[in-house]
């Protein structure tokens, strides 16, 4: 497991105090997601605050950016990263659940777009740290919780962004749909191009308009080798990781 801060080009975060560390999952969807349009971003299970950064980083001046946060050590150090960020949009960590803010007035239809890296394993074999397993599994955070909850945080026309792995394609697209969303975009994410894709990304639009066309593509991170990283890879993380 990483230790000590993760530098980015052009910010840092501390991740000692959250179970989850920076990672390829939460690397592909900060660089993939389109920042246009957002005035207000919230993001949902924000660990330690990097994913939102990332948005941050190209997101305009006066962009407003919210992580909410469960785990309580993870919740401290996402405020710290927040208060020592270079940019001057304003971020600000609120400790508590998902569905619990999806129920507050100051957060009720507010989001412009929500990222989410979410725990997204279920009935898998858990870990013997209380927080890694917060952070890594679905029992206080479903899907189907997810998906109201960030439906009730967004404005009409908002975005949510997230990512899964391949076996829960299917349930997302059902549980999307049936809270109100329009799929805007589904990515498959292949780790080498001779394997099966292992995760996807996937952009849905708060809209119960059918106007929404549907685009369908595939991310390939690395090509027959360890470290032998794709262009298309590069070009979505060149801003922000040394050494790329």
């Amino acid at each position: 497991m990483a230790k000590g801060a993760f530098h980015f080009k052009r910010f840092s975060v501390e991740q000692d105090g959250a179970a989850m560390k920076v990672g390829t999952d939460g690397i592909v969807l900060g660089s993939w997601t389109s920042v246009t349009g957002a005035s207000t971003i919230m993001d949902a299970g924000a660990g330690n605050g990097y994913v939102g950064l990332m948005l941050l980083q190209r997101a305009d001046l006066d962009t407003r950016l919210i992580g909410i946060e469960l785990e309580e050590n993870a919740a401290r150090q996402c405020t710290e990263n927040y208060a020592t960020q270079p940019f001057p949009s304003h971020a600000t960590a609120w400790q508590g659940s998902i569905q619990k803010a999806a129920a507050l007035p100051q957060f009720r239809n507010q989001a412009d777009l929500i990222i989410s890296n979410p725990p997204f394993y279920r009935n898998k074999p858990k870990s013997p740290d209380h927080a890694r397993n917060l952070a890594r599994h679905d029992d206080t955070l479903t899907m189907g919780d997810l998906a109201k909850a960030s439906h009730a945080m967004l404005r009409e026309g908002g975005r949510l962004c997230t990512i899964w792995p391949m076996d829960r394609l299917e349930e997302w697209m059902e549980w999307g749909e049936g809270c109100g969303f329009q799929p805007k975009q589904t990515v498959l994410v292949q780790t080498m191009r001779h394997l099966e894709p292992k995760r996807f990304l996937s952009e849905w639009v708060k809209t119960e308009r059918n106007s929404v066309k549907h685009q369908q593509n595939q991310l390939t991170l690395e090509g027959k080798a360890t470290l032998d990283f794709t262009e298309e890879y590069l070009s979505i993380v060149r801003p922000y990781l040394r050494g790329t």
